[in-house]
């Protein structure tokens, strides 16, 4: 059509042309226009002689001089921000940051594909037409995707890299692939069989040392690519990457030891003295190439890795305070394209050793040390060990003597709240020996399961603060009493942040009415938000509660309680907590009866 059309982002689509007079004529066309906003990235020439833009805020048609239509969010796209446009088949596939791809068929949206489809990703860069199959190769923010010409979506995820910015297919099946690590090549057909192989990768080995740029458009003229770079505008010779011609030569001839020249020979072992300090390799490249080929070195043996860098850089290479022992210094020429080795060399050093150094007098030194140290430790240990089995026998005492001191303690606070209600009585006690069978199927160890137990005991003595009226009331509590109860839990907490005997004590006496589904209080935690020590509190506190008498209600059935904590499991209750009690329940180990019998007549039995 012998226009120029350029797209801005901020000033809308100018059309440029030659008028007969020679002048250029340019023509703006913007929001006021009719186009879905001012920022566009893309302008492609369709078939039937209509111009498509797309932008951030949708695309649009024109005709001559005209917008045609305009298709934004409000006609069917997931996200309208566009990325990129193509022709394909009977319809217009748009690309969007987001939302995937919209087509558009007889001027509607007719179909949006997107993951659920197959796509790895619903920002596509790059939709590119390849005319060897026939389909369409989709380069999305994290891989690339092929649409076949029957409209089905696969992900090519054994392709070796993600971050790629562009496609070019020729019409020979050829494919090359612009990302940030360089440029792919491979075959149509190899990607679209999803094959996990070695794709060619065309970067600074192959001497393409520039930085591709991304949101950036390709121009293919012949055999040229020309492609936008950090370094500015490359330009690479598709039919001839691979014919550089590679001709060198190896040699290393001298070696300096202690800044003096020795003569190194391949084929003989290179001798160092015990009291070399450094030695120092220059090797020589000779390059009758245009090439600056990659070098590859290391000093097996003292090298944890080897060293590669272009011919260009490499200069001498020192080694300072070698151990005595034998080494292989290794070099080689790699191959700009594949890091395959062209040229080689290897060198034996040995350096020598001592007689201090060698290995049966460092043998005599170690067994003569043994023995003394034998005989050392045997005199320390008897001048000491009576000494250090007193004390520890005193410590252990000690500590006996202050574990007995706080669990009494504990049991006694623990009565005191329980006393104040006769049908409550024991309350504490059996909630903590429900909640220490339930860690056990948990796989507690033995100190966590009496630290749960002495948390378990203190769950309720906030209830210490709320006055008999409200406690001890039959019936249903006032919205304002039921507020007071409710604070049991934030009182408790007050009180036992003090007792620092007990890590987290406290978590037992602030969680234990916060529900799996978020409804409890006092903070309306949800889930594994809620500790799970206070879940456990809690299923054994709402078990112990419908088994025992209540001054409101008497001691409900068993078959209703079970029925119960399954009706509340994922509600109340972790579901996992549930079926580990009703667990317990039908082994036996819990035996509501026995356990109410046993705390009753002997209350402190367990809990020492």
């Amino acid at each position: 059509m012998d226009n120029l059309w350029i797209a801005t982002t901020g000033s809308g689509i100018y059309k440029v042309r030659v008028d007969s007079f020679g002048e250029y004529e340019i023509k703006n066309f913007s929001q006021k226009n009719g186009l879905p906003g001012n920022r566009f990235r893309n302008i492609c020439e369709l078939k039937d002689g209509r111009i498509a833009v797309a932008g951030d805020y949708g695309v649009a048609f024109l005709r001559g001089d005209s917008v045609e239509k305009v298709f934004t969010a409000q006609d069917g796209f997931a996200n309208e921000k566009s990325l990129c446009l193509l022709e394909y088949k009977n319809g217009y596939y748009v690309g969007s940051d987001g939302g995937g791809i919209s087509k558009i068929e007889n001027d509607k949206i007719v179909e949006n594909i997107g993951k659920k489809d197959g796509l790895s990703s619903n920002v596509i860069l790059r939709m590119v037409y390849d005319s060897f199959s026939d389909g369409v190769f989709i380069v999305t923010s994290n891989g690339i995707c092929y649409m076949s010409a029957k409209g089905e979506v696969k992900k090519l995820d054994n392709f070796p890299y993600s971050n790629n910015y562009d496609m070019i297919c020729e019409p020979d099946g050829t494919c090359w692939i612009l990302g940030s690590a360089g440029i792919f090549v491979a075959q149509s057909k190899d990607l679209i069989e999803n094959l996990k192989t070695e794709y060619l990768l065309i970067n600074a080995k192959h001497g393409f040392r520039s930085l591709l740029i991304a949101n950036s458009w390709p121009c293919l003229e012949n055999d040229n690519l020309y492609l936008c770079c950090d370094s500015g505008a490359v330009k690479v010779n598709m039919s001839k990457y691979d014919m550089a011609s590679k001709s060198y030569r190896m040699i290393l001839d001298f070696a300096e030891v202690d800044g003096i020249k020795h003569r190194i020979n391949r084929s003989d072992i290179f001798k160092l003295s015990p009291q070399t300090q450094k030695l120092v390799l220059e090797p020589k490249i000779l390059n009758y190439s245009l090439n600056d080929p990659y070098i590859r070195y290391s000093l097996d043996g003292n090298d944890l890795k080897p060293t590669e860098c272009l011919l260009s850089e490499l200069g001498k290479i020192s080694y300072s305070n070698l151990k005595p022992k034998t080494y292989v210094f290794k070099i080689s020429i790699l191959d700009g394209l594949n890091g395959n080795v062209i040229e080689s060399a290897n060198y034996t050093i040995e350096k020598e050793t001592e007689m201090y150094q060698k290995n049966w007098f460092k043998l005599y030194v170690i067994l003569t040390g043994c023995l003394v140290l034998v005989w050392l430790t045997w005199f320390v240990t008897k001048v000491h060990a009576q000494k250090t089995l007193l004390k520890q026998k005193y410590e252990l005492e000690y500590a006996k003597k202050q574990i007995k001191m706080v669990n009494e303690t504990i049991l006694s606070i623990a009565q005191t709240v329980d006393a104040r209600d006769p049908n409550t009585n024991q309350h504490s006690r059996r909630v903590s020996e429900y909640s220490v069978y339930i860690a056990k199927k948990l796989g507690y160890s033995r100190e966590k399961c009496e630290t749960l137990r002495q948390m378990a005991i203190l769950h309720d003595i906030g209830k210490i603060a709320i006055p008999d009226a409200i406690l001890k009331k039959p019936e249903k509590l006032t919205d304002e009493e039921y507020k007071i109860m409710k604070s049991h839990v934030t009182r408790g907490a007050e009180i036992l942040k003090y007792l620092t005997t007990v890590d987290n004590v406290s978590v037992g006496a602030l969680y234990h009415h916060e529900k799996y589904d978020g409804s409890g209080y006092c903070q309306g935690l949800k889930g594994e938000e809620i500790p799970l020590d206070a879940r456990i509190i809690g299923i054994a506190d709402a078990f112990d509660a419908m088994t025992a008498n209540r001054i409101y209600r008497k001691q409900l059935d068993l078959d209703f309680v079970i029925k119960e904590l399954k009706r509340n499991s994922g509600t109340q209750f972790d579901p996992k907590l549930v079926d580990i009690l009703l667990s317990l329940i039908a082994d036996g180990t819990i035996d509501v009866e026995k356990i109410y019998e046993k705390t009753k007549n002997d209350p402190a039995e367990n809990f020492k």
